[in-house]
């Protein structure tokens, strides 16, 4: 959702150790090098059949290796919100990097669901940050909580998506102040929905052939408050991820509770939503960005993991 094309360049250009993972990357997914970087969605395409999600987790795993392999910097703890947290799994050695580009080209060839199925669709809703967001749509049909995206604005507010048939999604907006909800027109398909079961169910296959192991680091889940050690329950956040909602507040609770001290957020990212954590947080994206992240593990003092199999 946060796709920007041309993330990664400029580490691209700079790093030997990203010149590297991209030529990995290219090879098994047969897309050239500059495509990655520059490929636009093409008009009808939902967000998961254009090249986005690869060239987002392209850009996550070219940033770790430049934090590993120049200065380091190896996580104590991974985390991710949706197509993140699959990455995150990936960052934490429970799935290798050939076996997610695989599952992610394969998401590129999820049918569209039959013409004859009512048209899906995903709003945009603040409601007060004391609101469940599990109960605001609970008794309302075809239309499901997708995101808990946690605190905006002054903070007594909290922002959430939804999703369900577009026509159910305005019914609910009829039922709320004029405005309220707003529908995006760019983003045809339910996702972390009950609706969603046709990827998970095309996926099943691939997600079968894979190894799932156990993570070297804790992965944080975003779909509830707990932390992820299991080959097993790796595998279940694959399979959930289509069709599970997913919570900021979830994921920045786990890293809190487990005594976070230095928060990088890598990658193309809704930064501002980690901003609310307890803790500090650097987003890292650029070559500068990279500086930015070494100074900040000195300054508050963190002290790295020193096992080299981390990095790997």
């Amino acid at each position: 959702m946060n796709d920007q094309p041309g993330a990664g360049a400029e580490l691209y250009e700079l790093f030997p150790s990203v010149q590297r993972s991209y030529a990995r990357i290219a090879e098994w997914t047969g897309i050239e090098i500059p495509r990655i970087f520059h490929e636009q969605r093409q008009p009808g395409q939902e967000h998961r059949q254009g090249v986005g999600a690869i060239r987002q987790a392209a850009a996550i795993l070219g940033i770790s290796d430049v934090l590993a392999e120049e200065y380091g910097i190896v996580p104590g703890a991974t985390c991710g919100l949706s197509f993140g947290a699959l990455v995150a799994a990936c960052l934490a050695g429970a799935v290798e990097r050939e076996e997610l580009f695989t599952l992610l080209m394969r998401l590129r060839d999820v049918p569209a669901p039959a013409s004859s199925t009512p048209r899906q669709a995903v709003a945009m809703l603040r409601i007060p940050f004391d609101t469940d967001p599990a109960t605001l749509v609970a008794d309302v049909s075809d239309v499901h909580l997708s995101a808990d995206l946690g605190r905006v604005g002054t903070g007594s507010e909290r922002m959430v998506l939804l999703g369900g048939y577009r026509t159910a999604l305005d019914e609910f907006g009829a039922t709320l102040p004029p405005g309220a909800l707003h529908v995006s027109e760019e983003h045809g398909a339910a996702f972390h929905s009950p609706l969603q079961q046709h990827v998970t169910d095309f996926l099943e296959p691939v997600l079968e052939s894979m190894t799932f192991r156990a993570p070297r680091v804790p992965v944080h889940s975003c779909m509830e408050r707990r932390t992820l050690t299991t080959a097993d329950e790796i595998r279940d956040l694959f399979r959930r991820n289509p069709t599970d909602p997913v919570s900021v507040p979830h994921m920045i609770g786990g890293l809190e509770d487990a005594g976070t001290q230095l928060g990088l957020v890598l990658g193309p990212a809704a930064f501002g939503t980690f901003q609310n954590a307890d803790f500090p947080v650097v987003h890292v994206e650029s070559p500068d960005h990279v500086f930015e992240a070494m100074t900040a593990v000195y300054d508050f003092g963190i002290e790295l993991p020193t096992d080299d199999a981390l990095a790997g």
